[in-house]
């Protein structure tokens, strides 16, 4: 369903992205709307203008956009551009905007015909000059996008899928020449989605709504006037780069499903979240993050009334380098589930007893390095003739910034850094050799391994054995219960553990 994901994101971007380049006259509005997009790759025809008193009736609007086996068209019946006296220009258009999308999904082959509907109340838009370039500003009470008709096959698919947006409003700034840089920033006081799906072979049916308040987002985009997803290296290196983000508040969501006599419903919210992403030539760029989820399950499979979870924080982001080169470039990942708790009705299950703290669980990995690819990695064909043998590119460094593991009483940390040699690959059986030093840290260990054993989870006759291969691998701390351990690798190979070599 990849295609309709991105199908549906250029029906929403129809209405507002090719309005970014007018000028101060409504006939320059309406070519340059035109130009932008032809810019886009987008086919645009119209029934027919009339100008009269400074203001532009464009009838018939029809626009249409062929991605990656997707086709997409949009008619708008009516839009007018109005000269405002002041250099300014008016834009608004027909309440009802009907999108059709059309293609084959490359995964399953199945052909997919949806018809999509565009509503807005009241939408105004205004364009005015800015030193050669434009801003323009809109606003609109009310936005929706909701499903009308979906096909797969031919066959109906039973499937509601709306989208409403309240007190929106934005803004573009578009500088003046071929190639310039596109900003923009949009805000929504409210967001609803309802989606309602049922299978139409068996008697699944799923219904899914969510609502979210202060959704703020804002982008910035370069280089689409020679867009060519195909070949996304050249774009790269001639100077094509985007990045955006977006935050929202409160989020609160509801999920039922059925199926041949079993169910389950999942409630829950969020505090908040973000997410943003970076792309150019010097690499890509990624982040996630959701904060103060609150979620709770029940249902026919479930042996209990509900189930309950909380977290703080789940966050993942990565960066890393997408052009090939000689030179190193820094990459990076991180992952964190921080203040993890499960409810009682799952303790009860696996600790009756109540011999584990419950204490909030946290897994933090922050590692960075750099690398370098020796092969375009948006070659598909040239990536899948790779063999096992073979690597599209090299790590030279390695960094472990941060690790943190806590859970049951017990805690984890170490970081490290590594340096690679990938000139040797004999030293560690087709690795490349590392030359660095890790520390850890474990801190109510031991404490941990004996409540384990008291509920049974390890058995005795295995405790002698962990606590021999703690005592080869690390050393009292300072403090009641705390191991510690520097794992180092030499120029040789050799793996030395507190300064000892390896003793297995």
């Amino acid at each position: 369903m990849k295609p309709w994901i991105l199908g549906g994101v250029s029906a929403a971007a129809l209405i507002t992205i090719p309005c970014a380049g007018w000028s101060l006259t409504a006939q320059e509005a309406w070519q340059s709307w035109q130009d932008a997009a032809q810019s886009y790759g987008q086919e645009l025809t119209n029934d027919g203008e009339a100008m009269m008193d400074g203001k532009l009736t464009v009838r018939g609007v029809a626009m249409s956009t062929d991605m990656e086996g997707t086709r997409l068209d949009m008619r708008v019946e009516e839009l007018v551009f109005a000269e405002q006296g002041d250099g300014s220009v008016m834009i608004t258009m027909s309440e009802t905007i009907p999108v059709t999308a059309s293609g084959v999904d490359p995964d399953s082959g199945e052909e997919l015909d949806v018809s999509l509907m565009i509503e807005q109340s009241g939408l105004a838009m205004t364009a005015s000059d800015a030193d050669g370039g434009t801003d323009f500003a809109y606003d609109a009470p009310s936005l929706m996008m909701k499903i009308a008709d979906m096909k797969i096959d031919d066959e109906a698919f039973p499937m509601v899928l709306e989208v409403a947006l309240t007190d929106t409003s934005g803004t573009y700034s578009v500088g003046s020449g071929a190639g310039t840089p596109v900003e923009s920033a949009f805000e929504a006081a409210g967001v609803d989605l309802k989606m309602d799906v049922a299978d139409p072979e068996g008697t699944g049916k799923m219904v899914f709504t969510a609502n979210m308040e202060g959704l703020t987002t804002s982008s910035l985009a370069q280089g689409f006037n020679d867009l060519d997803p195909e070949d996304m290296a050249r774009m790269l290196n001639q100077g094509f780069a985007v990045e955006g983000g977006g935050k929202y508040g409160p989020v609160n969501f509801d999920m039922a499903f059925e199926e041949d006599g079993t169910s389950m419903l999942a409630t829950g919210s969020l505090t908040g979240g973000g997410v943003g992403i970076t792309m150019n030539g010097d690499g890509i760029s990624y982040e996630i993050g959701y904060e103060g989820l609150d979620l709770k399950l029940s249902g026919s499979e479930i042996p209990m009334p509900q189930v309950t979870a909380k977290a703080d924080v789940l966050s993942t982001s990565f960066a890393f380098p997408v052009l090939v080169s000689e030179a190193v470039s820094p990459f990076a990942f991180r992952v964190a589930i921080e203040g993890l708790q499960v409810g009682e009705e799952i303790w009860s299950m696996i600790d009756p007893a109540a011999v584990l703290p419950r204490d909030p669980a946290s897994l933090i990995v922050d590692m960075a390095g750099t690398g370098r690819w020796m092969m375009d990695i948006f070659d598909e064909e040239a990536m899948m003739a790779l063999d096992d043998a073979q690597a599209p590119g090299e790590v030279e460094t390695v960094e472990v910034k941060e690790l943190k593991l806590a859970i049951g009483g017990a805690e984890l940390t170490g970081n490290g850094a590594f340096t690679l040699d990938n000139t040797d690959l004999q030293t560690f059986d087709g690795m490349p050799r590392p030359e660095g030093t890790a520390n850890l840290r474990l801190l109510g260990g031991n404490g941990l391994l004996d409540k384990l054993t008291q509920m049974g989870l390890v058995p005795q006759d295995q405790v002698m054995m962990v606590r021999m291969m703690s005592g080869m691998l690390a050393k009292p701390g300072s403090q009641p219960d705390e191991l510690l351990s520097e794992i180092t690798i030499d120029a040789n190979g050799q793996v030395l553990i507190n300064g000892a070599p390896l003793p297995f």
